[in-house]
């Protein structure tokens, strides 16, 4: 009896003291398991490339005569949304042979495992996320939910490709809101042209981390700074995000009916360099008033 209640004690007291070193909100919690993971009807979205993930949580399909790649697989919550739209559009799940990410967080890898023993799939990412994939752990600033663990098969470095069929992706580390942040890139064609494409979801870190000096990402600033730097060398003419919902807006049934131009598509790469300009000037007006914040110490 008294180990029960030693062991209820236990557990109310570790969930106090997650709920105090969380950074999100409950509401933003509830947000990120409920109305973001909500099923999202699947699409083309560009030549080989595929929408199967949910409101405002991306998970895209890339589709090759020798099988399929995935790169990101939502919350836990979404893994039969995922299953469901990539079923939805004809394809076999069996037939995924690659699982890629975009960087270790629990609303973008937590279906991985799952995933993976569903599809029997090569997990692939850049060591300082691997290294979370496999622990179960956020290992990123925010250090918040972690998931079930994932075996990593290939581990990547910064400019390594990951090929199957004839489609060829490029890892680009971007360390800042994890570690390991990856862009991946990719050249595609649609009616008869060729795009270069981006997959982003490596902008600064979350809202409260700590940024000057944290403990866990001591070179955090900097290596932020140098994201973006190497991030506006890109300059992709169409790219998606992990939440993609504000980009999405407006575009879904253009994007279904195939209209030409792109709804996407981003001359000059003008809404790209906007996006990177915009997370850096946040960026640094919070660097500079922790910064601020210390010296009036």
């Amino acid at each position: 009896m008294r180990l029960g209640v030693l062991a209820m004690l236990l557990v109310a007291s570790s969930l106090v003291l997650s709920a105090q070193t969380s950074l999100l909100t409950a509401e933003q919690r509830a947000q990120f398991h409920g109305p973001y993971s909500q099923p999202e009807d699947p699409f083309r979205l560009l030549g080989n490339i595929y929408y199967v993930g949910a409101k405002n949580i991306a998970s895209y399909l890339i589709s090759t005569p020798q099988g399929h790649i995935l790169v990101d697989t939502g919350t836990k919550e979404m893994t039969p949304v995922v299953r469901g739209n990539i079923q939805a559009l004809g394809f076999n799940v069996r037939d995924i042979k690659i699982m890629l990410s975009s960087h270790a967080h629990f609303d973008h890898i937590g279906g991985h495992a799952a995933m993976k023993k569903l599809t029997g799939a090569r997990v692939m990412a850049l060591r300082q996320d691997a290294e979370a994939l496999e622990a179960g752990k956020d290992l990123s600033p925010l250090g918040d939910e972690g998931w079930e663990p994932v075996k990593v098969d290939r581990v990547l470095q910064d400019g390594d490709t990951v090929t199957l069929g004839e489609t060829t992706l490029r890892a680009v580390w971007a360390p800042g809101h994890t570690p390991g942040c990856t862009v991946w890139t990719s050249s595609v064609q649609d009616a008869g042209k060729i795009f270069s494409f981006a997959i982003f979801g490596c902008g600064g870190p979350n809202a409260g981390v700590k940024l000057v000096g944290n403990p866990k990402f001591p070179t955090l600033v900097d290596d932020t700074l140098a994201t973006f730097r190497k991030l506006k060398m890109l300059a992709p003419d169409i790219y998606v995000t992990g939440h993609p919902q504000m980009l999405f807006a407006g575009k879904i049934g253009r994007m279904k009916a195939g209209e030409r131009p792109h709804a996407l598509l981003d001359p000059g790469a003008r809404a790209w360099t906007k996006m990177l300009d915009d997370a850096e000037t946040n960026f640094m007006k919070r660097v500079e008033a922790e910064r601020a914040q210390g010296s009036g110490r």
